[in-house]
């Protein structure tokens, strides 16, 4: 689960205790955000989590593209399409 408000770590602690801040990712899920002039710079994510994400960002893509195909297909069934014979036609 992530929280609302990150963990985070100054650079200086990731050169210091950087097996210390891996070790509590890997433990807690959590991704931990490394700030560099108190601005958040980088994340550490556990890897699994990482693929976790890239699994739901992929899979709401695809729903996505199919919800934008089925729309097409109604409008078309319903008529409400235009043929044209380039995008600039479009435009």
């Amino acid at each position: 689960m992530i929280t609302l408000m990150p963990n985070t770590v100054s650079v200086s602690d990731i050169q210091k205790n950087y097996r210390k801040v891996f070790d509590r990712v890997k433990k807690t899920k959590e991704p931990v955000v490394v700030l560099s002039n108190n601005k958040p710079d980088v994340a550490i994510i556990d890897y699994k989590a990482l693929e976790n994400l890239r699994r739901i960002a992929y899979e709401a893509e695809v729903a996505d593209t199919l919800r934008v195909v089925e729309e097409g297909r109604k409008e078309y069934k319903e008529d409400k399409t235009i043929k044209t014979g380039s995008l600039s036609d479009l435009i």
